[in-house]
């Protein structure tokens, strides 16, 4: 065997085993860019069910707090009407005492009748406990202050003026606006007498 003989059996090798590295290359190259391919798309897929997933957990989320806060706004509201209608029935019975006590301090009568002094007994404590169950207590305390201010004058023929009877009324009303959320500022009399 000749040197040229050595080199082209050498070449063809070489030849055949290049061509083949080169299929194999190309080959490796098609099967991992697929491989890459299907990986990318599993990874998508996955992300995609997980997206879903926590969309759907926030969307029930979300809908669970609006039924909380649904719920929390119809009991605000329904507490606020309650309130609101214990404070009227108080003032109806705190009307019915200052009618009363007006009366008596302008001299038009000379003592307080005994059906107004018996209910005045009777729907104070009332009264009381009305406020007590859905009140402040700085409502409480005006209450508290006003009754404490009436029943010297009710039991014991003490006097006050109408000024002063009804001050103390306006110091409970504007605590009851206070405490029903109304922010216009408080109330007075401004009338002349």
């Amino acid at each position: 065997m000749s040197i040229e003989e050595i080199f082209r059996i050498a070449a063809a090798i070489i030849a055949s085993l290049g061509g083949g590295a080169l299929l194999v290359g190309a080959f490796s190259n098609w099967l991992g860019s697929l491989w890459a391919k299907r990986m990318l798309q599993n990874e998508r897929s996955k992300h995609e069910a997980s997206l879903q997933d926590l969309r759907a957990r926030n969307e029930a989320a979300l809908e669970e707090l609006k039924a909380q806060i649904d719920t929390l706004k119809q009991k605000e509201l329904s507490r606020h009407f309650d309130k609101l209608a214990i404070y009227k029935d108080v003032v109806h019975i705190v009307s019915e005492i200052l009618r009363e006590l007006e009366a008596v301090s302008s001299s038009k009568q000379s003592f307080i009748n005994k059906d107004v002094e018996h209910s005045f007994a009777l729907n104070r404590n009332k009264a009381y406990g009305y406020i007590a169950l859905v009140s402040s207590q700085a409502v409480l305390n005006s209450y508290n202050d006003m009754i404490d201010f009436f029943m010297p004058i009710v039991y014991e023929g003490q006097q006050a003026t109408w000024i002063e009877m009804r001050g103390k009324a306006d110091a409970m009303l504007n605590e009851m606006r206070v405490d029903l959320g109304i922010t216009e500022g408080p109330v007075s009399y401004q009338g002349g007498r």
